[in-house]
């Protein structure tokens, strides 16, 4: 039986090295995930045959489960690409189109104005 145990003087036992402040957040993060997701499936097992005020009750509990686990997930979002522009860009963007139908709408009447001198049929386009 002896041969089969390692010698004691040959076998360094490893140093434990402290987790990171992240590697550590991120485990108690990973174990409230699981946590929340848990209880969630478990609400929803128990959601079947009940009478509809007791499902009412329990989709409450449920949403603020899922408002805990939002939070809980919420450090580990990647912020700088929130999967939407700004509203800044939007607005740009808005008064952009407008400029060009403005713009549109005078060369379309141009247009109808240099038609209409030169004789030819004027085009079916509205202004509007």
């Amino acid at each position: 039986m002896s041969a089969l145990q390692p010698k004691r003087g040959k076998v360094l036992p490893l140093r434990r090295l402290r987790p990171s402040a992240a590697d550590e957040r991120a485990s108690n993060a990973a174990r409230t995930i699981r946590t929340k997701l848990s209880l969630l499936e478990g609400y929803a097992d128990i959601m079947e045959g009940l009478s509809t005020d007791l499902k009412v009750q329990i989709l409450g509990v449920m949403a603020e489960k899922t408002r805990e686990l939002s939070a809980a997930l919420q450090p580990f979002l990647d912020h700088s690409v929130e999967g939407r522009p700004a509203i800044s860009d939007y607005r740009v963007v808005r008064n952009r189109t407008r400029q060009l139908i403005a713009d549109y709408r005078v060369l379309l009447a141009r247009l109808h104005q240099t038609m209409a001198q030169t004789g030819e049929p004027e085009t079916k386009e509205n202004l509007s």
